[in-house]
């Protein structure tokens, strides 16, 4: 009977040791465990819950809420790219890899506006462009 129950426990032991280590290759394989990915989530919903909080007051017309619209658009752009990440890259995607991911995201959204204000030749237009090729260009670097 002790040979049973010592058995059985180790059994035990075992099953989970094996569940565990199936748990931690499945969290180190999905992207959407990442610290980058958990940061665009929180962006996304302080965004979407500014967005709300906008269109119960004005039309999607207002400045604001456009540019909340795009930088939402963006934010779920960026969210679907990191999902689709390979396994050998997902360890890229720290908090360090977020924070410039959200930089490019404001970028965009900033850039947006000045587009529709301002034109394309208008000078901070111009440098916001260049910032974001820059670090577009980072960006790809990194993840290379």
């Amino acid at each position: 009977m002790k040979h049973f129950l010592w058995c059985l426990a180790l059994g035990f032991v075992v099953s989970s040791s094996a569940y565990a280590q199936t748990t931690a290759v499945n969290s180190e394989t999905d992207p959407k465990t990442t610290p980058a990915y958990s940061m665009l989530i929180q962006r996304k919903v302080k965004v979407q819950a500014e967005l709300e909080t906008l269109l119960n007051q004005y039309t999607s017309e207002w400045p604001a809420a456009k540019r909340l619209r795009y930088e939402l658009d963006a934010i779920e752009a960026e969210m679907n790219t990191m999902a689709e990440t390979m396994a050998p890259k997902i360890v890229r995607l720290t908090s360090g890899y977020g924070s410039l991911i959200l930089r490019k995201i404001s970028l965009t959204a900033e850039l947006q506006a000045l587009l529709q204000g301002y034109g394309s030749d208008w000078p901070e237009a111009k440098t916001r462009r260049k910032e974001l090729n820059l670090l577009e260009g980072e960006l790809q670097e990194i993840m290379k």
